[in-house]
């Protein structure tokens, strides 16, 4: 088993973390978190991280461990990531990475090289950061999404790193062996519990905890975590006193969801499918795979 680790890949809202606890508690597993999101403490409702009940009943890594205003990129992500894996396979344990930023398990899972650029800076020298932001935007909008445009190193960096995985062989490269597991469901019921779960949300008390960010600090929407889907929107019915439009985070969530699903299906064709009603036959395939 050293070596071996379960990725859970899906769209926002398909369950992953559900799937996760009960394989982390029938593989002796504990769960890291691969979402660029729900890494932050001060945003628990919003991201959607592991409820308190949830985090009962396994071990998770990675999730509401650190401030929005701590540096935290896809580079640190992998380094943290690699260590707890290191750590819980010294331990005999199975480390399941879960989460929706799709890049940040290919930086871990394909190991991307992201101490040394093969880029070359001056590469993006003439580029105004509309230009970056509009070039990055084309290659990943979803990454796009985590960035300001006024912040030039991290759209430069980004820009770097994904060129840089365009040249990698990812077989030469792959530092684990890993078994792909994609939650899946019919878009229409996928929708419908994106729409269920803002409305949830907002239940749980979203807006006082955006209230609470702004209150500590009126020029929070300048950090990259407020890049968060929902956060602005909510942000911007505070300041102005104007009623919040839930329709619109629910489209932007469900258009994440869409760009999540683009790029499965672009990068991981080899995923055990999840359907929601074959889990029995997820846990036999793992179990043999981990065999192996």
């Amino acid at each position: 088993m050293f070596n071996k680790i379960i990725v859970i890949i899906g769209p926002t809202a398909s369950n992953k973390t559900k799937l996760a606890i009960t394989l982390a508690n029938k593989f002796s597993g504990e769960i890291i978190n691969a979402d660029a999101f729900q890494v932050y403490k001060e945003m628990k409702i919003g991201t959607a991280r592991a409820t308190d009940e949830e985090k009962k009943q396994a071990t998770f890594h990675l999730d509401g461990e650190i401030s929005i205003y701590e540096k935290w990129d896809i580079k640190k992500f992998q380094e943290y990531a690699i260590k707890i894996i290191d750590k819980l396979q010294l331990e005999n344990k199975t480390p399941i990475i879960i989460g929706g930023s799709h890049l940040y398990i290919d930086a871990l899972i394909k190991n991307y090289d992201l101490t040394l650029s093969k880029v070359r800076n001056d590469k993006f020298t003439d580029l105004t950061n509309k230009e970056l932001y509009e070039k990055l935007e084309e290659k990943n909008k979803q990454l796009a999404e985590k960035i300001t445009i006024n912040n030039r190193q991290r759209l430069i960096r980004a820009l770097q790193i994904l060129e840089d995985s365009n040249s990698l062989n990812s077989k030469k490269k792959e530092k684990y062996d890993y078994v792909l597991v994609q939650c899946d469901m019919s878009r229409n019921d996928l929708y419908k519990r994106i729409n269920y779960r803002v409305e949830k949300m907002l239940e749980l008390g979203w807006i006082d905890e955006v209230k609470e960010i702004y209150n500590h600090d009126n020029d929070i929407e300048k950090l990259n975590a407020f890049k968060a889907i929902g956060y602005r929107t909510i942000l911007s019915s505070i300041k102005n006193n104007i009623p919040i439009d839930i329709e619109r985070i629910k489209t932007d969530t469900r258009r994440y969801a869409k760009r999540q699903l683009t790029w499965i299906r672009n990068h991981y064709q080899n995923a055990l499918i999840f359907d929601q009603n074959n889990l029995d036959e997820i846990i036999n395939e793992i179990t043999k795979w981990l065999k192996k």
